[in-house]
């Protein structure tokens, strides 16, 4: 699932551009549905992002969003938050500790399922 790899401006970009792409009259039937297709996938993938962000409450969440929605650097938001540089990388660290839990968690339950559906078709 890997939810943080790579940046949310990067996702949105993208998102942005597909949305663009799709009003191209030119478009062929074709490239139509594959451009649909990925523009489904790219707002799936930033409503799990954004699940995951608003799972996190006050100041756990507004790092979060500071850091991967905003872009801006931990320093930063521990300048602006008022907070010191060592605590934002403490709270922001054991977020992201949380969030590699969930995602091994929700690997192991896929794999779960996936031999829970094979054995039971057997």
């Amino acid at each position: 699932m890997n939810l943080w790899i790579g940046d949310y401006a990067g996702l949105r970009n993208e998102i942005y551009y597909l949305k663009f792409k799709l009003t191209d009259p030119q478009l062929s039937p074709a490239e139509l549905t594959e451009t649909q297709s990925l523009l489904d996938e790219r707002i799936m993938r930033e409503g799990k992002f954004r699940a995951i962000l608003n799972a996190f409450k006050d100041i756990d969440n507004q790092i979060l969003i500071r850091r991967y929605v905003d872009g801006e650097s931990l320093s930063d938001i521990a300048d602006v938050m008022g907070f010191s540089v060592g605590y934002t990388y403490q709270r922001h660290a054991k977020a992201m500790e949380t969030i590699a839990t969930f995602e091994r968690v929700h690997a192991e339950l896929e794999r779960f399922k996936e031999n829970f559906l094979s054995n039971r078709s057997k």
